[in-house]
């Protein structure tokens, strides 16, 4: 489609559900900005201000806008074309220079097609659209009498049948629809689309419910795309619980041709079949639906919910989706994303440097390369003879590279009896490649070799059905070192499965014996992958990652590593930047925001705007303070060489104890690391500080080690104490950066107190961490190593603010307990919510009396 060459006026009305506030008019005014000069805009909006709502009410505006625009234009422009070509044809023979006369009409004919061609394209996707919404009217008007007929029918022929019966879903259309996904897609009118991706499924299902709740909710096409582990819906593959495992089993169910397509066979997935899947992605199409209702119209249709999205994505308008899917290159090719001329939005984006990163690192254990070693010798062996010479060779190679990468962290581990700690080693890709004696390896063509034949899934099946133990000669593995890990990695692996068959026998005697079976055969699929992922990694840039290699000094096959670590995140965002239309980065804290812009935004800062906005709440319902010293005078410095004295402790405790005899209902205590959390906790119990605080509020602590459901538990139990007459509310003991720091919602009642103690700075002996601050010194200057160490801190601190005052009407207190925070350094990079009304009180008396004066002040302006 031909770009329009009008500008676009700032609309006065986003259809926003509600009145918007002047921070959010501002926030919809400049998206809207931003996408007409395909601009690069970064959005810091607290949480609370509606900020997900107000990105897609003005960017659908923007969208619908620009279509009518489009349209509007395309037409303007063919009528002026036509008119053109007709008086320049007219004008040829009376011209005195017919030639150039000649070839200027030629030339405008030929404009004239192209946007004769371009008017034919949105027709024919126009028509499209309205076959499928008439196809998905009629399946929705029927919708009863088809559920009721699919029950009862277990074949798949009669199954084709009954949907003839009570809907117009028969052969012809199913062949029209197999024509209509055979076009050429280059051929196709592309809309543009909108990509709003964010951290998890439960954040874009929060979204999705407010687009629901805005009149575009009832006219946008809005497909929310998963992974195979969330939308399947065939039992056979749900029970797997590995990833890669679910992956293998429906690429091997799938449909081998368009017949099996149509007549399904016992081996093939009966979810799979055209007709289904089709309706199925026409009803995501036309009914904005997050992955569990995508999940539960699947079931109901008998049809699979993962290629039904993936098909509907193609003409949807707004494709919600993760990170991953996003950010990780091979996985959106996987998907089928195509970001050229899209607007791309990303969520809850304060991580994004270290998402990518984390999305590209990988690792590789001692243990892994021994099974893959073991197991891809094996299977080399049991096929020698059906093998061709190309693929003999490539096996061959891959062995050899298995076995140089055992030998390397084999002879680098210490040797000294005396050496206790762990050793590390950095590398570039191409110093490991040469001192692996691989660097002649074509590692491309390897990957290429695995991915045509798909021998992953291949040493999947090998792996379920031969015990590769057992090999007759040693030519598997060589090396009495080799032989003697693979014998305790076997030992070890026969005890965790005792013990897992006591463990099942007792939680669960249920599980049927094909289940159980098919969770221990995990063995090669997982490891293979991890060892592909490492050798794409190594054909990386060399600049832009390290490999690390960690040795275990105790001889842990588990321990001793490979370790692949991104540190130019950009590299892998470049093709996102360069493909989007325009790109909205958006977050509830967002500053700072200059490591942002440099790392990902140094090939464009000319495109980059920042948009950084304050509270909806009042100045006044919120009270950050600053608390430099304890209840006896002590001066706060909770720096890992002070904060586990005795004393500090006792002083952290009785701060603890005071403010929650000061205020109402749920106080949440964040502290640096679940090990410092366990000596506070065990020692205030033991002080009796504990015992005195639970007079007052009843007392929860996060635990390391808890699941998703403990965690729900947990904070279940948390709130029923806040909300019960019995109890002045309740103290909850956190971690910076856990479970429960990031993506939950301590609104009203449930954090109407914020603790932060100390700067949970991260280890500064990691290697990884000083192999970051290298490469940043490196390439951004010196200092800038420095400022990510602290920026990585601070924002951890600002995601624990933003727990608390969640909305409008709600207030809470903050206390940053630590002297540090009065520097004015480390003030700048907190929220400007909270800097704005920050105070240093002098004393800790002072601090009791300004949170004392607030909570009465809250209840006296509530009162009137």
């Amino acid at each position: 489609m031909l770009s329009p060459s009008k500008t676009f006026e700032i609309p006065k009305d986003y259809e926003f559900p509600f009145i918007p506030y002047e921070i959010q008019q501002q926030l919809m005014d400049a998206v809207y900005d931003t996408l007409t000069k395909k601009a690069i805009g970064i959005f810091e909006s607290p949480t609370g201000t509606g900020k997900s709502l107000t990105l897609t009410c003005s960017v659908l505006r923007w969208l619908e806008d620009r279509e009518i625009l489009e349209r509007k234009e395309l037409s303007d422009r063919l009528s002026s074309a036509e008119l053109e070509v007709k008086r320049l044809t007219s004008n040829i023979n009376m011209a005195h220079d017919w030639i150039t006369a000649g070839y200027a009409a030629t030339e405008k004919k030929k404009e004239l097609e192209k946007l004769l061609r371009c008017q034919q394209l949105l027709q024919i996707h126009d028509e499209r659209l309205g076959e499928m919404r008439e196809r998905q009217a009629v399946l929705h008007k029927n919708r009863r009498k088809v559920i009721s007929k699919i029950s009862k029918v277990t074949n798949d022929a009669s199954l084709d049948n009954k949907l003839s019966e009570t809907s117009d879903w028969d052969e012809k259309a199913s062949d029209a629809i197999i024509q209509d996904q055979e076009m050429e897609r280059e051929e196709e009118f592309r809309p543009i689309q909108v990509f709003f991706c964010s951290r998890t499924h439960s954040q874009l299902a929060q979204v999705v419910r407010e687009v629901k709740r805005t009149p575009y909710g009832c006219r946008i096409r809005c497909v929310s795309l998963a992974s195979r582990q969330q939308l399947c819906i065939n039992p056979q593959v749900r029970k797997l619980a590995n990833m890669n495992l679910i992956n293998e089993r429906c690429l091997d169910m799938a449909p081998k041709n368009k017949e099996a397509n149509k007549n399904t066979t016992s081996k093939c997935c009966e979810f799979r079949k055209t007709t289904l899947v089709q309706g199925l992605s026409e009803v995501a199409l036309f009914n904005v639906m997050d992955i569990e209702e995508l999940v539960g119209e699947g079931e109901s249709l008998k049809a699979c919910p993962y290629y039904a999205s993936r098909e509907a994505a193609k003409s949807a308008q707004l494709v919600m989706l993760t990170y991953q899917m996003l950010l990780h290159r091979r996985t959106r090719l996987q998907m089928g994303i195509e970001l050229k001329g899209a607007i791309v939005i990303v969520d809850e984006a304060h991580n994004l440097l270290d998402t990518i990163s984390q999305l590209h690192r990988c690792e590789l254990t001692l243990q892994q390369l021994l099974l893959i070693q073991q197991q891809i010798s094996a299977y080399k062996l049991c096929y020698l003879k059906r093998f061709s010479a190309t693929s003999l060779l490539n096996i061959n190679q891959l062995i050899f590279v298995v076995k140089r990468l055992v030998k390397l962290i084999q002879t680098g581990a210490p040797n000294s009896k005396k050496q206790y700690m762990p050793v590390s080693r950095v590398l570039r890709t191409y110093e490991l490649t040469a001192e692996g004696e691989f660097y002649n390896i074509d590692l491309y063509l390897l990957l290429q070799f695995c991915d045509r034949s798909r021998l992953a899934q291949k040493l999947q099946g090998f792996a379920e059905k031969t015990d590769c133990s057992n090999l007759k000669d040693g030519s598997a593995v060589e090396g009495s070192a080799t032989k003697q890990l693979l014998i305790q990695i076997e030992t070890s692996q026969k005890k965790d499965l005792k013990s897992q068959d006591v463990l099942e026998s007792v939680e669960d005697a249920n599980i049927t014996k094909t289940n159980k079976t098919a969770e221990k055969k995990m063995s090669i699929s997982v490891p293979f992958r991890s060892f592909l992922s490492f050798l794409e990694s190594l054909t990386e840039n060399a600049e832009d990652g390290r490999v690390i290699l960690h040795f275990d000094a105790t001889g842990d096959s588990k321990s001793s590593m490979y370790k692949y670590i991104l540190l130019n995140p950009g590299a892998h965002f470049a093709d996102v930047v360069q493909d989007a239309r325009a790109i909205i980065v958006a977050g509830g804290t967002m500053q700072p925001t200059r490591e942002l812009t440099q790392q990902l935004f140094s090939a464009c800062p000319n495109r980059v705007r920042e948009h950084i906005y304050s509270h909806v709440v009042p100045p006044d319902a919120v009270l950050p303070l600053v608390v430099a010293q304890g209840p006896t005078g002590r001066r706060l410095c909770f720096n890992y060489t002070e904060r586990s004295t005795a004393d500090m402790i006792t002083e952290l405790g009785m701060i603890v104890q005071n403010v929650c005899s000061v205020i109402p209902a749920g106080v949440v205590c964040f502290l640096p690391s679940y090990e410092y959390l366990d000596i506070v906790y065990s020692h205030l119990q033991k002080s009796g500080i504990l015992e005195r605080i639970s007079l007052k509020k009843r007392i929860f602590s996060e635990t390391r080690t808890g699941s998703g459901s403990s965690v729900e538990k947990l904070l279940d139990d948390y709130s029923a104490a806040i909300k019960s007459n019995n109890t002045g509310g309740a103290l909850l003991f956190s971690v910076v950066g856990g479970k429960l720091s990031e993506g939950l919602n301590f609104a009203d009642d449930l954090g109407r107190c914020v603790i932060v103690v100390g700067l949970p700075y991260p280890n500064l002996q990691s290697v990884e961490l000083q192999e970051r601050m290298r490469y940043l010194n490196e390439t951004l200057g010196s200092g800038a190593g420095n400022e990510y160490y602290e920026n990585l801190c601070l924002k951890a601190v600002n995601q624990c603010i933003g727990r608390s005052v969640r909305h409008i009407n709600d207030y809470a207190c903050v206390l940053l307990v630590d002297e540090r925070y009065c520097k004015e350094g480390i003030q700048a990079k907190l929220p400007q919510w909270i800097t704005r009304s920050l105070e240093i009180p002098k004393t800790f008396g002072a601090v009791q009396a300004a949170t004392a004066r607030f909570f009465k002040h809250i209840k006296d302006k509530k009162s009137i």
